[in-house]
């Protein structure tokens, strides 16, 4: 890899981090904290592509090829044996949760006709043709929380209880409401995902596929109005398009499904683009450290960028 092709990638990662600077001013994130974040993210990939390799992955192997001194290795390494198994339970509770959406929809023991959710009792109700939410849980994912995995839906608003004995699905789609745990880390999965098409594409060899990967941008700028309408008609064709593929993967058959390997999907997401490049500097043309400003500010004005006024 040239000089030119390494800069490329290194702004691909600050524009990577530059989007997601919002969320850690929002959340109190420290540039130190970000920066221990990457660091970790690097000794894991690296860990996993020394194993690849069948070769050792010792702290000190791990500290020598990427550049950081041993007792960082370490100390980030426990970390992420501490983190592990938090990851691995959030992840399986998202595909229990969207698992029990898509037999909702699909399977007939659940759905009608044109694929329309049946209502489902909320407990056993004797002489009830019905169903209950616990064998669609069951269904879905055997062996799951049907008290948990119902909390989730009705927070995210995909499912109602009617009448306190009637589940009803509202929506097909698992998006959870607000920015609490379950939504930032359901963030973080298919962001990384979607970087994932990218690099795949970039470092394919010649026998493997290529990914779709198709974008729409507007030729101009656009009013609120003008976004608002596309908006709405990415929203209705990316339902349909979702739910089509979603309809697609169920109806696989069982030779096309596998006990281990990968899972695969495809996301549509509406977006926004800068277009100006680098943000305005204002008042400030080097990097010298201007403290005649610190001295013309009150302390009482200071406002903390790092103290969200959410978590207040």
């Amino acid at each position: 890899m040239n000089k030119t092709e390494k800069e490329a990638v290194l702004d691909v990662f600050a524009g990577l981090l530059r989007s997601l600077m919002p969320v850690a001013f929002e959340y109190g994130i420290s540039a130190g904290e970000a920066s221990g974040a990457v660091r970790r993210s690097y000794i894991e990939a690296l860990e996993a592509r020394l194993r690849e390799q069948n070769r050792p992955t010792t702290d000190s192997r791990l500290g020598i090829i990427s550049g950081l001194p041993k007792a960082d290795v370490s100390a980030l390494r426990e970390a992420m044996r501490v983190g592990a198994a938090l990851s691995i339970r959030t992840a399986a509770s998202l595909d229990q949760i969207t698992s029990v959406l898509t037999v909702w929809q699909t399977n007939s023991n659940f759905s009608g006709a044109y694929g329309l959710a049946m209502d489902l009792d909320l407990a056993e109700m004797p002489g009830s043709p019905r169903r209950t939410f616990a064998d669609l849980a069951e269904a879905a994912c055997p062996g799951a929380d049907k008290d948990s995995l119902l909390d989730e839906l009705l927070a995210a608003g995909s499912v109602e209880v009617v009448d306190g004995t009637t589940v009803r699905c509202l929506s097909r789609s698992y998006v959870p409401r607000g920015a609490d745990v379950t939504r930032i880390e359901r963030m973080g999965r298919f962001l990384a995902v979607a970087t994932g098409n990218f690099v795949h594409n970039l470092l394919r060899s010649e026998s493997e596929p290529s990914y779709f990967e198709r974008t729409v941008v507007s030729d101009d700028l656009l009013t609120e109005n003008g976004r608002d309408q596309f908006l709405a008609m990415a929203a209705e064709r990316g339902e349909e398009l979702t739910t089509d593929l979603d309809t697609f993967l169920t109806g696989l058959l069982p030779a096309e499904r596998a006990t281990s390997g990968k899972k695969y999907g495809v996301g549509v997401y509406f977006f926004e683009e800068k277009t100006l490049g680098l943000p305005e500097v204002h008042g400030r043309t080097s990097g010298e450290d201007d403290s005649s400003d610190d001295r013309k500010t009150k302390t009482n004005d200071e406002i903390d960028v790092l103290n969200s006024v959410r978590r207040k």
